[in-house]
């Protein structure tokens, strides 16, 4: 039994190397698509069009939310039912997934494109763009059709997730972003309409999940062998997981927008704009540490379904120095030569603006190592846990700006930025992580595998995980 712990730990801790290599290399493509792309599609279509794009294609931003209902549930069931061996509920899960996946896209489409369709367009999209409504009504069309398959295609990405398998997701995707250049250059010369490079940077993408699901199905004929019969109980277990992961998106939502709004209502549109490039750059940095552990949580449940205690300590020992090293470094640049590199190489009037940058050095670190542990805490079943504190953090965030703003502007609300990722989760997240490992080490003294009778049983092997916020 520990012999074969130890084989599956070590396969487990290659993947997970592979996983986080792969997400390195799918954001750097992504990163050269998305320079690329910008000022492609903006002088092919002409600023008119380019407005009308980035409205239309606001549509498609929806697939984050709606992707959370069944994706993360399925992710964490398919782990611990794999390491049960009951490779019926891992069907079950996948089914259920893409029933609710299927239901959740048709009523997402259904309500825009009745919207577009009923609504005068100089309502919905502006004045200027009320003599586009044959051209809106297409494209919408096309936007919901592409929304509905992304949702699916989404499906397979989790469920590769659960196998411990991302580094085919991300090298897809990387291939995916290598090919849009392609197709975006040849578009974009020589036919620049909408439908057409929606059809590049939002279709192309989906092609290498579905052959990631025929991969899948091949390798493991068991999940789609009786797509059609029942999988009863393995919807609420979704839901159960897919709400948690929408409340800590709500979260996220709140993190990224709450300063901009408590400053364009409390304070100048000078200290707003600059707030919001600090944060921006500042988030672009953290994209580095999702890179690590966006992988990690997959990799925590799979552990914990093996009982594997020991390699969760390891390997959140090594990640933690490596990011404790990294924040600190990013902190200390903000700290020291922040408001020089926004004001001379950036070109943002920083007059006056040296404490925001000290703060927000220090709040880069603070949330770095919040986010890690968070992160730990989704694959060690604590998911609803991380959710209340994610959102009592954000609202703590939210009173400290309305209190702050008024009296130092930009740099209050950076000070509350920070107050709040200290105030609460600096007490209470070692004592939660404390606690899972505690209960972890309770639950591996039993060498008996995790079972379950039916897919209502999931909850026997399974509780819930989640993705980061930074």
């Amino acid at each position: 039994m520990l012999g074969q712990q130890q084989e599956h730990g070590a396969r487990r801790s290659t993947l997970l190397r592979l996983a986080i290599l792969g997400s390195g290399f799918s954001k750097l493509c992504g990163l050269a698509l998305q320079a690329i792309a910008i000022p492609l599609v903006y002088h092919s279509l002409g600023e008119r069009h380019y407005d009308l794009y980035l409205l239309l294609t606001g549509v498609l931003s929806a697939i984050s939310l709606v992707q959370m209902g069944a994706g993360p549930g399925l992710t964490q069931g398919i782990a611990k039912a794999n390491a049960a061996g009951r490779s019926e509920i891992a069907a079950s899960l996948l089914r259920a997934a893409f029933r609710l996946a299927a239901l959740a896209a048709v009523i997402g489409g259904t309500l825009i494109i009745v919207a577009v369709h009923w609504v005068p367009v100089d309502k919905l999209f502006g004045p200027a763009f009320s003599v586009d409504r044959n051209e809106i009504l297409t494209d919408t069309n096309v936007c919901v059709a592409l929304l509905a398959l992304q949702v699916l295609a989404g499906v397979v990405d989790s469920a590769l997730a659960g196998y411990q398998e991302q580094v085919f997701i991300h090298l897809g995707s990387s291939v995916a972003n290598v090919l849009c250049i392609v197709l975006l250059y040849t578009v974009s010369h020589h036919a620049p309409t909408i439908i057409g490079i929606v059809l590049v940077l939002y279709g192309v993408p989906i092609l290498p999940r579905l052959l990631n699901l025929v991969v899948l199905s091949r390798r493991r004929p068991y999940l789609l062998r009786v797509f059609f019969s029942s999988c009863r109980g393995s919807y609420s277990a979704l839901l159960n997981v897919g709400m948690a992961f929408w409340a800590v998106e709500v979260g996220s939502v709140l993190t990224q927008n709450c300063g901009n709004y408590v400053l364009a209502h409390m304070s100048s549109v000078q200290a707003t704009a600059l707030f919001a490039v600090v944060y921006k750059t500042t988030a672009l940095a953290g994209a580095v540490v999702s890179i690590v552990t966006m992988p990690l949580w997959p990799a925590f449940t799979d552990a914990i379904a093996h009982r594997d205690i020991e390699w969760i300590r390891r390997s959140y020992r090594a990640i933690s120095r490596a990011l404790t090293v990294y924040s600190c470094a990013v902190g200390l640049v903000m700290i020291t030569a922040g408001q020089w590199i926004f004001s001379n190489l950036m070109h943002v009037d920083t007059t006056g603006s040296g404490p925001l940058f000290a703060i927000f050095g220090g709040y880069f670190v603070a949330n770095v190592w919040t986010h890690l542990r968070y992160v730990t805490l989704m694959g060690m079943d604590n998911l609803w846990k991380v959710a209340l504190v994610v959102l009592a953090e954000n609202l703590l965030m939210l009173l400290f700006g309305m209190l702050l703003v008024p009296v130092w502007g930009a740099t209050g609300m950076a000070l509350a930025y920070l107050a709040a990722s200290l105030a609460l989760p600096v007490w209470l997240l070692p004592r939660l992580m404390q606690g899972a490992i505690r209960k972890t080490s309770d639950h591996a003294a039993d060498t008996s595998p995790p079972v379950a009778s039916d897919p209502t049983s999931l909850a026997q092997i399974s509780r819930a995980p989640c993705d980061s916020r930074l």
